[in-house]
């Protein structure tokens, strides 16, 4: 089988994702995508993507590089569903507190609002979390278990990796996967109105 390969070592997140979407919608039906990367977080975003858009892949750690192959293209991957382009709501949280002013009554209110989502229906299909809004999907994080079981209702949880990173957090997220600008950008972008709490 013909394989392309993208060679996105060294390229900061989310180029390996961008360039394996771009590689993969010029891709010849039948042939398969060779993604090269040099760090984990890109090989779990590059997966989860290429997993998105039904595309089975396997894993080949050396060196340092991690060799993601897929196999061959189906004659649709690169048309999307209308459920794929066209996603109910989002949540976006951007901030560990709701509103503006006082720093107490936020934290209650953004505790209350992520608590109550899962009895508000129809749910979101996502929920990304970004600055501070991260350490809401922490293992100490109070509304944890309202996210978890969000995420077992089949809510896309996602974490920003760089934010995590920032605030020193990436071993500690609770509930979610990490993610990526590309992810969180497209799950906005793709959603049929954004709810920002």
């Amino acid at each position: 089988m013909e394989r392309t390969v993208v060679d996105a070592r060294g390229k900061p997140c989310p180029l390996p994702v961008v360039m394996a979407r771009k590689a993969l919608a010029n891709l010849a039906p039948g042939a398969g995508l060779e993604i090269v990367v040099d760090d984990p977080v890109a090989r779990q975003n590059v997966c989860r993507y290429l997993d998105t858009q039904g595309i089975s892949a396997h894993v080949q750690e050396k060196s340092g590089d991690f060799r993601i192959m897929t196999g061959a293209r189906p004659e649709d991957a690169a048309h999307e569903t209308h459920e794929q382009a066209h996603g109910g709501h989002a949540v976006c949280v951007k901030s560990n507190r709701m509103g503006h002013g006082d720093d107490d009554l936020g934290d209650v209110l953004i505790r209350a609002f992520l608590n109550v989502l899962d009895e508000i229906q129809p749910l979101p299909s996502s929920i990304v979390f970004y600055n501070s809004g991260i350490t809401l999907a922490l293992k100490d994080s109070p509304v944890l278990a309202s996210l978890r079981q969000l995420e077992d209702h089949g809510v896309r949880i996602l974490v920003c990796g760089t934010c995590l990173n920032h605030f020193g957090q990436k071993e500690n997220i609770g509930v979610g996967a990490v993610s990526n600008m590309y992810d969180i950008a497209e799950a906005l972008a793709r959603a049929s109105h954004v709810v920002v709490p």
